[in-house]
């Protein structure tokens, strides 16, 4: 039997927080060609884009460190850090020449925004670039709050990241909810008491299934069908 209209509605969050990259970006390419240049540049091979895919994930000097490990000459995280703003030249460079939305990110954005959530952007990724592609994506618009992997002290899958953002648009954990494709995003989310759902396809070499997220769901547009139900019923304080 069909839940009437208002109830359906007091099911939804009050805000969505979302991952960029691997959830509603597809940011791999060229991520690989900054990754490329930059192991060129110190005397090393680079990598092909599906061997680049599973390095990404909690912030430019983890992606750094990886790409070196994979080609033979693993650095430390000083090295790693040292390099960060070499790669940044890179990446700034190239941050939007074949990043794109995946299939339905427009659809949902679009979604969420006439059902009344917040939406907002919790990212990895440093927050200059990040706008750039945002605004590249014409899609800025749409949060109300973007918070990069170097807006706070700390990335995911620390929760500080998660609740600056929960804070800058006046949600409280119990009422949001984070979509987004790493154990990164899950652990940020487990810490805030905030609810999770993951998309398959993202970047990490783990399966999303074995992640501990509330939800996985095919694709992006099947995330509507998850919250009306009751999966993730808004609890009262």
């Amino acid at each position: 039997m069909q839940q009437p209209e208002n109830s359906q509605k007091r099911s939804l969050p009050l805000a969505i927080v979302w991952d960029l990259d691997g959830t509603l970006v597809e940011s791999a390419p060229d991520l690989a060609t900054a990754l490329n240049r930059l192991l060129n540049s110190e005397g090393q091979h680079g990598h092909a884009v599906e061997e680049v895919r599973p390095m990404i994930g909690g912030g430019v000097a983890k992606l750094i460190e990886r790409g070196f490990r994979s080609a033979g000459a693993p650095i430390g995280e000083a090295e790693s850090n040292a390099l960060v703003p070499r790669f940044m030249e890179f990446y700034t460079a190239c941050a939007t020449d074949s990043t794109h939305l995946v299939p339905h990110a427009r659809e949902m954005l679009l979604h969420f925004y006439h059902r009344g959530l917040k939406q907002a952007l919790c990212t990895n990724k440093p927050l200059s670039v990040t706008r750039q592609i945002l605004d590249a994506l014409d899609i800025s618009g749409f949060f109300a709050a973007v918070v990069g992997g170097d807006s706070t002290p700390q990335k995911k899958p620390s929760p500080l990241p998660l609740l600056t953002c929960l804070e800058k648009i006046a949600v409280r954990p119990q009422d949001a909810l984070m979509v987004g494709d790493s154990g990164a995003d899950v652990g940020a989310a487990r810490a805030a008491g905030v609810p999770v759902i993951l998309v398959p396809d993202g970047y990490t070499g783990q399966p999303a299934a074995t992640l501990g997220a509330d939800h996985v769901v095919e694709r992006l547009s099947d995330i509507p069908d998850v919250l009306l139900p009751r999966l993730l019923v808004r609890q009262s304080a």
